[in-house]
């Protein structure tokens, strides 16, 4: 399975502190959304949107990302057409925080993919809050297998078992909670490495996975963003 990803340089008019960075984004492309009416109805459906973007690179030393400097991120998914409509609608838009002045588009085709890691924080939703490292490990298992098959059927329309497992072992990379904040709110995630099995289904689940992100929140606020380590 193929994904296509969108690199973007960036312009900052205004420092962003790290916890900030992503919503800054979520806000440049969905102003760059609401340009076009069909992506603007697209937007406003309550369904998975496969697409999935990381945060600013490269990383500041002090957390802040600096007025006046150049910076990337990459938008990821499995919708070339999605993508191409978008590398043309962010050259429009001239927001407050940031400037697009280059893009490039590329395309991946699938590899035989060793494991996974979150480079941003995953996020699970539970009633009582986020899923953090206080909570059972079976918990954030369960959350993974099934949030992954719903996105299976629905963006490849077949039927796999709704707790079909395609990773060996997980590891939590992180100490506490990563916050990322977002509409006055802080949402709390985890890093984590999913080591992948090698038979087909779960090969393919893996590189769809690359093009939409894991888990919850990936086009709202580019979380669950995924990067492979290959054999």
């Amino acid at each position: 399975m193929k994904y296509y990803e969108l690199t973007n340089t960036v312009y900052l008019y205004k420092d962003i502190y790290f916890t900030k960075a992503n919503e800054m984004i979520s806000n440049f492309i969905n102003e760059a959304l609401y340009l076009n009416n069909q992506l603007s109805k697209f937007h406003k459906k309550n369904e998975f949107k496969g697409y999935v973007y990381d945060s600013l690179f490269p990383r500041e030393n002090d957390k802040t990302y600096k007025k006046g400097s150049i910076y990337v991120f990459r938008i990821r998914s499995i919708n070339k057409e999605l993508l191409t409509k978008l590398e043309k609608l962010l050259k429009k838009i001239n927001s407050e925080y940031m400037k697009l002045i280059a893009t490039e588009l590329k395309v991946f085709k699938p590899k035989f993919i060793n494991s996974i890691y979150t480079a941003t924080p995953a996020i699970v939703t539970l009633e009582n809050g986020y899923w953090t490292k206080n909570e059972e490990i079976e918990i954030l298992i369960d959350r993974i297998i099934k949030n992954t098959v719903k996105k299976y059927k629905h963006f490849i329309d077949e039927d796999i078992p709704y707790d079909f497992e395609f990773f060996k072992t997980i590891e939590i990379e992180n100490m506490k909670p990563i916050a990322i904040e977002y509409k006055d709110i802080k949402l709390l995630g985890n890093k984590f490495k999913l080591e992948i099995k090698e038979d087909e289904l779960s090969q393919n689940i893996s590189n769809l996975l690359l093009g939409t992100g894991i888990l919850e929140k990936n086009s709202s606020i580019g979380a669950g963003y995924c990067i492979p380590r290959y054999i």
